[in-house]
């Protein structure tokens, strides 16, 4: 039987963002949930010593975007290299159709995103840090099924 932890089919989402000489990043997030609703603010845990990290604490806004299971491919490019070491966009725009919106990269195919303007970053004695994002746009783009960690798992793309 998998971790309590690894249990739940958690959503796998995106978060693009773009570094302070203009380069745009995408990463997959896991832990990530609602943390108000009067302002609407998000939390995001963003993985230590990461390009995304350090693009969040020189950017004020994020894009966090909710994939479908079409975009299931992407966790090998997002989630599994680094962009320390490669360019994620350019290798995306190859195979995935990208647009943007207030600079920042988004898939065209995932189910929305969120524009977050970044209010809070706190350190943790963990892996992650934690970011909270004030909501400042919300769209909708497409309707399929959204994509989880236990598709993911039994997919093969994740253990």
């Amino acid at each position: 039987m998998r971790r309590l932890w690894n249990r739940p089919a958690d959503a796998v989402w995106s978060v693009s963002s773009i570094s302070d000489t203009g380069i745009g990043n995408m990463n997959i997030a896991t832990y990530v949930t609602a943390v108000s609703l009067d302002p609407k603010l998000m939390l995001v845990a963003v993985y230590k010593n990461t390009q995304t990290l350090q693009n969040v604490t020189v950017g004020k806004t994020i894009l966090l975007q909710l994939l479908t299971q079409e975009l299931a491919p992407v966790v090998r490019v997002c989630g599994q290299l680094s962009g320390q070491k490669i360019a994620k966009i350019p290798r995306l725009q190859k195979r995935y159709a990208l647009a943007k919106h207030n600079a920042l990269f988004y898939f065209t195919q995932s189910a929305g995103f969120l524009e977050l303007e970044i209010e809070q970053l706190t350190k943790t004695s963990g892996d992650h840090v934690l970011l909270i994002g004030r909501v400042i746009t919300a769209k909708n783009l497409v309707d399929a099924p959204i994509l989880t960690t236990t598709y993911l798992k039994d997919h093969k793309y994740i253990r």
